[in-house]
């Protein structure tokens, strides 16, 4: 048995606490602690503000810090961070003029596997510097895929009534129903098989890997009672986005911080205008969202509240293409925004 006590922090482990580790697990303490409430109310124009505008849609602009503002970045991958929201919004124009419904299902699965990779990529960022093992790797891939793909399953096979990612009816039932018990075997038997390889583990390395296993057990808690233990809009809403946003924006953060070289510094006035650029551009797409297509919050966009609705279907198409651009950029470049090994100026 081998002693190992330092643990794997990305930079500094206070921050990673409050602000990677502890976005999963504190709602679902919030959710139980106050459950009469959360069970019985719906997503007031609070909670729409804090949660969506403030955090869903706020990370997405985030992605902008890390590649189209940081002049290296852009310049080396010009030509890739150019054509993926062109593409994006000729597809999207396309696709929502043939069938609006197809566009926004299809639109909730990319994000769906977007939430899905972003569990996993922060684990394989807290098991880097696990030792290498083929073994290893497949059983912590089967877990934490299982935190997610099982809630997701069982949604689509209980719960398409009672909850939507973007739209009603966004996601497709599965009657499956049978195969209940089936599919409770295998995510209980993988919690299993991964809790005993992490036991076997640690007991060799002579330490825990605190941080991997808290974003493990976050996913885990964060999926199941968000989809499977409760079927509340407004739970699920909490949980998916506190767990998914939060994060997110600060790696954007870190990876800020770990820059060699400094253009934008991320001290406490860099945070302040940090946050407070995402939440202005979050504010001017949602007032577009609501003033064009939605019309659900005219309290909180007073200002163009009078446009008319549009009636020309190619001009909706093309205002929604335009409008879900940030977003689809945003899940698409964060297949591999990570990956850019050319990126010298990532220590990440």
């Amino acid at each position: 048995m081998t002693h190992n006590t330092r643990q794997p922090w990305l930079a500094n482990p206070w921050q990673e606490s409050v602000f990677i580790l502890a976005p999963a697990l504190l709602p679902v303490a919030l959710v139980f602690a106050f459950q009469d409430y959360f069970t019985t109310h719906e997503v007031s124009t609070f909670w729409w503000v804090l949660l969506v505008l403030c955090i869903d849609v706020s990370h997405v602009y985030s992605t902008l810090f890390r590649l189209y503002w940081d002049r290296q970045t852009f310049n080396t991958y010009r030509r890739l961070l150019i054509v993926i929201p062109v593409t994006a919004f000729a597809v999207g124009l396309l696709l929502h003029y043939y069938d609006a419904m197809l566009f926004w299902r299809i639109l909730a699965y990319v994000a769906v596997y977007h939430f899905v990779r972003q569990q996993y990529g922060f684990m394989r960022l807290y098991a880097r510097k696990e030792p290498a093992s083929k073994f290893n790797r497949i059983i912590d891939a089967l877990a934490i895929y299982n935190a997610t793909v099982y809630p997701l399953l069982y949604w689509h096979l209980h719960a398409t009534d009672k909850l939507a990612w973007f739209v009603k009816g966004d996601f497709i039932t599965l009657g499956l129903q049978n195969y209940d018990n089936v599919l409770i075997f295998i995510y209980t038997a993988i919690i299993v098989l991964y809790g005993v390889k992490e036991i076997r583990n640690s007991y060799r390395q002579g330490m825990v890997n605190i941080p991997k296993n808290l974003i493990v057990l976050g996913t885990y808690a964060s999926w199941y009672v968000g989809i499977v233990s409760f079927q509340g809009d407004l739970i699920f809403t909490l949980l998916n986005v506190v767990a998914h946003g939060i994060p997110y924006m600060a790696l954007i953060w870190i990876h800020g911080e770990k820059k060699t070289t400094l253009n934008f510094s991320f001290n406490l006035k860099g945070v302040t205008v940090f946050a407070g650029v995402l939440l202005l551009l979050a504010y001017v797409e949602e007032n577009l969202w609501d003033s064009m297509v939605w019309k659900d919050h005219p309290e909180i966009f007073p200002l163009l509240a009078g446009l008319p609705s549009l009636e020309s279907p190619l001009l909706l198409s093309a205002i929604v293409a335009l409008l879900v651009l940030p977003q689809v950029t945003h899940y698409v470049l964060d297949g591999f925004i990570w990956r850019f090994s050319k990126d010298s100026q990532s220590r990440l």
